[in-house]
This record gives C-alpha cells, sequence and structure tokens, in this order.
C-alpha cells in the first residue's frame, strides 16, 4: 500500500529532474497519498510555468538588446560619417557644413527620444510611474483630442476622425491617456501605406471598447499578439527600418495595463490594423471633465 505511491512520487521526482515538465503523476486511490500527489502535480505545473516564464524573459531581453542595438547603430553611424566628412574638409562651403551640422543634429535627437522612451518603458515595465486617476468623460477627451491632433497628423497624411462617441466615463490617468493615443496615432502614420491614409476613432457605451482602426496594410494573424512587445516590427507588412523605435505601441500597452484596463490588436473588417482598449469605467457620467492634456 506503501510502496506504489512512494515509487510513483520517486519515478516523478526523477522525470522532473530530467526535465520532463509536462509529467503529471496519475494515482487513483482515495487515501492519504492522494493529496500528496495532487500537490505533486501542482508543484510540477507551477515549475513548468516558472521555467516558461523565464525563457520568455531572457528571449525578451535578449530582443530588447538586440533593437537598441540596431536602433542606436543606425544614428551613430551617420553621426560618425558627417563628424568624418567635417573634419576631412569634404564639407567645403558654408552651405554644405550647416547641412552636416543639421543632419549630426537630427541624429543625435533621435538617439535622445530612443533613451527618453527607453526610460518611460522601463519605468512603466517597473510600476515606477504613478497613475494619477480620476474620472474622465472619455468620449469628451477624444474629441479634445482630435481637434488638437488632426492638423497636425494631416500634415503626415494621415486624416484622423472620431465617430459614434458614445457618453462613457472611465477613470484614467489623462497624460497616460493621452500618451496612449498618441503613440497608436504615430504608429498609424508611420505605416500608412497610402498618399492620405485613415485613422478612424470610435467608442462603444455599453462595452466602453475604445478603437482606434486605420486602413494602413494589416498584420498576419500570428503577429498581432506580438505587436505590443518592446521593438516588435512586425513583417513583411508593416516593417518599416525607418518607420522609429518599436517601442510606441510597447509602452501603450504597458500605460493602459497599469491604469487597470486592457488592450487588444485586431486586423479591421475593411482591412489595417485596429487597436481595441478597455478602460475602468466610472458609475456616473455626470463626472468630472478634465482637460483632455492632462
Amino acid at each position: 500500500k506503501i510502496e506504489e505511491p512512494l515509487d510513483l512520487l520517486s519515478e516523478g521526482a526523477r522525470r522532473l529532474g530530467a526535465g520532463e515538465l509536462d509529467y503529471q503523476i496519475a494515482y487513483t486511490g482515495k487515501d492519504e497519498f492522494a493529496p500528496v500527489c495532487g500537490a505533486f502535480n501542482e508543484m510540477a505545473a507551477r515549475l513548468k510555468d516558472s521555467v516558461e516564464r523565464t525563457r520568455r524573459d531572457e528571449e525578451s531581453r535578449k530582443e530588447l538588446l538586440a533593437g537598441i542595438s540596431h536602433d542606436l547603430r543606425s544614428p551613430l553611424t551617420s553621426i560618425r560619417a558627417y563628424v568624418e566628412g567635417l573634419l576631412d574638409g569634404v564639407a567645403q562651403t558654408e552651405e554644405t557644413r550647416q547641412r552636416y551640422l543639421r543632419t549630426i543634429l537630427t541624429k543625435a535627437e533621435d538617439i535622445d527620444r530612443l533613451v527618453s522612451q527607453l526610460f518611460l518603458y522601463s519605468k512603466l515595465d517597473l510600476e515606477g510611474v504613478p497613475m494619477e486617476m480620476r474620472p474622465i468623460r472619455l468620449d469628451k477627451f477624444i474629441t479634445g483630442f482630435v481637434d488638437e491632433s488632426a492638423p497636425d497628423s494631416r500634415a503626415h497624411g494621415l486624416e484622423l476622425t472620431a465617430e459614434q462617441l458614445a457618453p462613457v466615463t472611465v477613470s484614467a490617468d489623462p497624460e497616460q491617456l493621452r500618451r496612449v493615443l498618441s503613440n497608436i496615432l504615430e504608429n498609424s502614420i508611420k505605416y500608412k501605406d497610402k498618399e492620405m491614409g485613415h485613422l478612424r476613432i470610435t467608442l462603444e457605451e455599453e462595452s466602453g471598447r475604445l478603437t482606434l482602426a486605420d486602413d494602413g496594410p494589416g498584420v498576419p494573424e500570428d503577429a498581432l499578439h506580438k505587436l505590443f512587445d518592446v521593438f516588435y516590427r512586425s513583417d513583411p507588412a508593416r516593417k518599416n527600418p525607418a518607420g522609429g523605435s518599436g517601442l510606441g505601441l510597447a509602452i501603450a500597452a504597458k500605460a493602459v495595463q497599469g491604469m487597470g484596463g486592457t488592450i487588444r490588436a485586431c486586423n479591421g473588417p475593411n482591412g489595417g490594423l485596429a487597436i481595441e482598449i478597455i478602460l475602468p469605467k466610472e458609475g456616473s457620467r455626470d463626472a468630472e471633465d478634465p482637460d483632455h492634456r492632462g
């Protein structure tokens, strides 16, 4: 009676030690060994989850380092080339020297922007950014965001519109919410494949779902869940080496999660990428309507 369950436990420990993390003890007895074997199986499942999580974290770390290296190398190479050109006397006219210096400044600003985004992502990832949550009339907030952002967006070849905005009050941090919307808008501008693209914002009352859908190239189904990974650029439809750091959607996802909301990506019914966001709803529609700039 004692030997069989002990042998099962011993065999289970041996196979776990050999790396068979899917192994489960099949013990059908109804005696005092049943909870012991059940606890062993739960431990094995938790061990497998822990190992998988460690593996994913390690892959993310490697991808992060590769992304940082890739995105720093390009501007640094340009800065070095233009500085060498200035030192070697290639830029012989004042106009050419000024052009070289403006390019160096632009590339330095690109590096500064990347470092700032990395710092923000790290703070959000470590929950180091305090969220100043307050009731926000989301429909009015979006209207203000569109009024403010549409002219510049149009100048960059993307028509920004808000339609069917139901009256919904959510709990959110205005500054972080604006950053989320801005990052999604910038992502649509980067990957548009038409002379004038479109980004349409809608808000449903019952579910409180906020949807930002563009008419760009869309994303392969198997790549949708990776869009919010740091430095991920989907391939081939929305891969653009000059499209930015790949941090925008990752920061947006961290900010939404930090506000207690959910975010997901899907392909729209008419093509293009759609980002769906649901933030915690407030009970009253008559809540304070803070300035949309935060």
